[in-house]
This record gives structure tokens, C-alpha cells and sequence, in this order.
């Protein structure tokens, strides 16, 4: 089973044998944005305060719409240069350039 479902969504389905990005396990959740969830790439992620995992498209400022709530594998899955994400403190935010690019920048958010 792929990320994406036939209509093209994200597939919340099983993620048997995927493999860690960091400190982010395939079990962990990420609130991905609207357009994430319908497939646009990452290319901004961010470890809340709170420790909790978002991710978005490069047209979002921030939240645009309501979030889903996703398997970290299914990120992977999709993209698997998200695997060069690097470790975050809480708080903090890593963005790159191309969304398959493997060079992040770090910002505390």
C-alpha cells in the first residue's frame, strides 16, 4: 500500500517495516497541513513546544485550513529525503529549499 490512496490522498493505512527519520518514529503522528495531506512535498517542518511534529507544503505561511493527523512513516514513504531531516530541540523549525533537497536550515520557531 502506497502513501497516497486512488484519490490521491494520503493513506492512513498500515507502515509495516519503514524506518526512523531521526528522532520522529514511524509511529509518532504529524500534523500535516491541507495541502500536505493532498500531496504536496514538505519542505518546512517543525517540532512544537509541546513536542508535537508539523508539516507543510512551501505555499503555506502556516496552518491554512485544518490539519490531519498522519503516521511519520507515511512521510517517509512519500519522500523518503525527509530520512536527512536533522534532530530538533523543541520549539524549533527546519526548512529547506527544494522539496527534495537534503539541506535543512534550523530556525527556533
Amino acid at each position: 500500500m502506497g502513501l497516497f490512496n486512488q484519490g490521491g490522498k494520503l493513506d492512513s493505512g498500515a507502515h509495516n517495516g519503514c524506518g526512523p527519520v531521526q528522532d520522529l518514529s514511524p509511529d509518532d503522528h504529524v500534523f500535516v497541513s491541507k495541502r500536505v495531506y493532498r500531496g504536496q512535498p514538505v519542505v518546512r517542518v517543525h517540532l512544537d513546544e509541546d513536542g508535537d511534529w508539523q508539516a507543510f507544503s512551501a505555499e503555506e505561511p502556516r496552518w491554512f485550513g485544518r490539519p490531519r493527523l498522519i503516521h511519520a512513516a507515511h512521510l517517509l514513504e512519500h519522500d523518503p529525503s525527509l530520512g536527512s531531516l536533522p534532530a530538533l530541540p523543541l520549539g524549533h523549525l527546519a526548512t529547506r529549499d527544494e522539496a527534495s533537497g537534503t539541506t535543512w536550515q534550523i530556525f527556533q520557531g
